[in-house]
């Protein structure tokens, strides 16, 4: 990702002392809407249809030390299926379950996510919901990983992020981050948008 971070930093230079306009490179993963927000699509022990694992999907040098699959209904939270990411490695430090979605369409509303999760992890590893908002200029609006509030807790819960998205937002990333060893699911996922003067 670093690598990446600065091939990007570089050519903003380079167009900047050329005088162009520096542009933003869409995510290789963008998509025009959600999709599989019931992880139905697919069969159980199957990895989620619409969905990505980083780092490792961008980044096939890396050795997976995590691994996403769609959970059936009895380890669920009511739906008739789920999903979930585990460690596969001793070394595990992080994973993000997500998708990116065009943002044109929401613009100047709020979002709500939210989603039930449970996590069976690693003391000092857990479990985080994340939303993030990026500009056209690739800056980043918004963002928030429950950094305060991570979920390490066994038995389901509602958890919830909301999140404004700008009027210049260019897409909307959310997901699942699993950090270190463990497992965790997540269920009943919903995206609500309304206009922000409600």
């Amino acid at each position: 990702m670093g690598g990446k971070a600065l091939f990007g930093v570089a050519a903003i230079v380079v167009l900047a002392l050329s005088g162009q306009t520096p542009t933003c490179q869409l995510p290789r993963e963008l998509r025009p809407a959600i999709e599989n927000l019931k992880f139905t699509e697919g069969a159980p022990g199957a990895a989620p249809q619409g969905w990505f694992l980083g780092p490792y999907w961008w980044n096939r040098q890396i050795v997976p030390a995590h691994e996403a699959l769609i959970a059936p209904g009895q380890l669920c939270n009511g739906s008739l299926q789920c999903a979930t990411i585990h460690s596969l490695s001793a070394n595990a430090r992080s994973c993000f379950l997500y998708q990116v979605i065009d943002a044109t369409q929401y613009r100047g509303k709020k979002l709500t996510y939210r989603a039930d999760v449970r996590a069976d992890v690693a003391q000092g590893s857990v479990a985080r919901l994340l939303v993030r908002v990026h500009r056209t200029d690739c800056s980043t609006s918004f963002r928030d990983d429950m950094g305060n509030h991570p979920i390490t807790g066994g038995a389901w819960s509602p958890y919830e992020i909301q999140a404004p998205i700008a009027l210049d937002a260019q897409d909307i990333e959310f997901g699942m981050q699993l950090i270190g060893k463990g497992a965790a699911w997540i269920d009943n996922i919903s995206m609500t948008f309304v206009d922000e003067a409600r």
